[in-house]
């Protein structure tokens, strides 16, 4: 199966400002430079599970308030997975 790359939604910039950190203080808390949390905030970079569960964890907000999939890519995976149900009922009713 090939992977996919979606266009990731994000407000970690919003967050860190509300909580009132510069982006050196994120970096150093989590363990990455500074240039990676610049990269994240501008969507040039989506990050690993574990580091977008580390900058949760720092900016107390659920993983899901930090990023977003856009409504179109969410879209189509609910299209697959309905087409998917049908083909297998389908096929149990041969």
């Amino acid at each position: 199966m090939a992977r996919v790359e979606a266009e990731l939604f994000n407000t970690v910039a919003a967050h860190r400002v509300a909580r009132g950190l510069t982006q050196e203080q994120m970096a150093r808390a989590i363990g990455v430079s500074r240039q990676t949390i610049s990269a994240i905030e501008k969507g040039d970079y989506n990050p690993s599970t574990v580091l977008a569960l580390r900058l949760a964890h720092l900016l107390v907000a659920p993983v899901e308030q930090l990023f977003s999939l856009p409504a179109s890519a969410t879209e189509d995976i609910t299209q697959r997975h309905a087409a998917r149900r049908r083909d297998k009922r389908d096929e149990e009713g041969k």
